[in-house]
């Protein structure tokens, strides 16, 4: 895994920490990468660190997303 500037993501970062998801998956125009994302979301009154996987992956691997998220599930 690599650890990097992932840009803001608020939104993701807010859907990880109400979801408790394992893993977060984005498409862009890079090359495929796994970083570990460290935010903090802010929340009512408070805030909370949060820590996930980030999955990066090109638009063209829409369509074997579902077997990536299988492999990368199991590795979890």
């Amino acid at each position: 895994m690599k650890a990097g500037r992932t840009g803001t993501l608020k939104s993701l970062h807010q859907f990880v920490a109400q979801k408790r998801v394992p893993f977060a998956v984005r498409f862009d125009t890079d090359l495929p990468t796994l970083h570990m994302v460290e935010a903090e979301v802010r929340h009512g009154h408070g805030s909370e660190r949060i820590r996930y996987p980030l999955l990066s992956l090109p638009l063209y691997l829409v369509e074997p997303l579902p077997c990536m998220v299988e492999g990368l599930a199991t590795r979890m």
